[in-house]
């Protein structure tokens, strides 16, 4: 284990109807806001709420809001970081750490001109309002993910009401998304005290409210509010001790098909992944196992008495349940994508994930035959 600590925004604020208290903590500290969001949330009228409260606190730009999924809040911390160092480069910021002190980059300028980074998130998918990473789409049209301290948001507004206009198949996807997250940071070869409790919440949460939550009470705001907390602490989670080849091979799936969301990939890889681990790790098989123990209980069941082995296909089929529930599919072809353009996409897509950073966190080293037989 090489970490040497743990880094999430200096405030986190989770209730709902707390937007208009946790902005209002900044005046006198910030002047003005740059706020950052997509056309349906300007139709819906939810960034108009946030400006509102903005102009209330008579800001000047030296705050970014950014008000929506993992697309709004990637933007604005890039924004932020080259807003803030005109010099650098995408090269510079590209690639993969051998060492958690590497994605410190010292030499970045943070909070000399933007005195502070503020994540809304409206989805409960990525955690990005708590985590060090953001992707960046370059000039030849590959999306690269980056991984830099220095994006650290400095607040994060984790407010149940925001989510409530997510549509019932994003919530799923969203969900699934941070369900993957959770279980990765739990295996992760950097998971560690500090990491390990909020994954394994995160997903207990997710796994025992999902039903209700979102398939049975699709706009319940009780059970956005436990959804929209899960997706928060796996990120938190995450943003410390990396993730692995599901999300590895997930990344460069939806980045070569658009069409299929990061949800749905991982939903497909993940009850490989974690069959392939559990196989040949017994680090990672207790870890699930020990998973297993926790959602069983946290759903009324006993599995107590059952070996390692038995549990970690008790958590695969818990997996696989929520899946079903939420008709997602469970083949790429069936997720929109052509079988035959898919099947010759697979070993470009399993090298890129290879030599990924998430790859090289999973507890097994997969081999480049291993990841293109969880593709097919």
């Amino acid at each position: 284990m090489s970490m040497l600590w743990f880094r999430v925004p200096e405030s986190v604020y989770f209730k709902r109807a707390i937007v208009h208290e946790a902005l209002t903590d900044l005046k006198g500290i910030c002047k003005r806001a740059m706020i950052i969001t997509d056309r349906d949330l300007t139709w819906l009228g939810v960034a108009h709420r946030v400006k509102k409260i903005c102009e209330a606190n008579g800001f000047t730009t030296d705050l970014i809001i950014a008000l929506g999924g993992g697309t709004a809040m990637n933007y604005a911390k890039l924004v932020r970081i080259f807003y803030e160092n005109p010099e650098l480069t995408s090269d510079q910021l590209v690639g993969s750490f051998d060492s958690i002190r590497d994605r410190l980059h010292k030499n970045l300028v943070r909070g000399d001109i933007i005195k502070s980074l503020v994540c809304i998130p409206t989805t409960s998918c990525t955690g990005d309002e708590v985590t060090p990473f953001a992707r960046l789409t370059l000039d030849n049209g590959t999306i690269e993910l980056i991984s830099t301290y220095t994006l650290t948001p400095n607040m994060a507004i984790v407010d149940p009401e925001m989510s409530m206009g997510m549509p019932k198949d994003v919530a799923v996807h969203s969900a699934l998304h941070a369900l993957s997250m959770a279980i990765e940071s739990i295996v992760s070869i950097h998971s560690n005290d500090y990491t390990l409790p909020y994954a394994q919440q995160a997903a207990v949460a997710i796994i025992s409210n999902f039903k209700n939550s979102i398939i049975d009470h699709a706009y319940d705001i009780d059970g956005r509010a436990l959804m929209h907390n899960a997706a928060t602490l796996a990120g938190m989670a995450s943003g410390n001790s990396f993730l692995g080849i599901s999300h590895s091979l997930s990344h460069f799936v939806s980045s070569r098909f658009h069409n299929v969301h990061p949800g749905v990939a991982n939903s497909i890889i993940l009850p490989k992944v974690i069959k392939f681990n559990a196989e040949k790790s017994d680090v990672a098989k207790k870890a699930y196992a020990n998973l297993a123990d926790k959602v069983a209980v946290s759903i009324g069941e006993d599995i107590y008495e059952k070996s390692d082995d038995e549990k970690v296909n008790y958590l695969i089929n818990q997996v696989n349940n929520l899946v079903s529930l939420g008709e997602v599919p469970t083949e790429f072809s069936a997720a929109g994508v052509d079988a035959n353009e898919f099947k010759s996409a697979v070993a470009d897509i399993a090298a890129k994930a290879l030599v990924d950073q998430g790859t090289a966190c999973n507890p097994v080293k997969p081999t480049l035959d291993d990841l293109k037989n969880m593709l097919l």
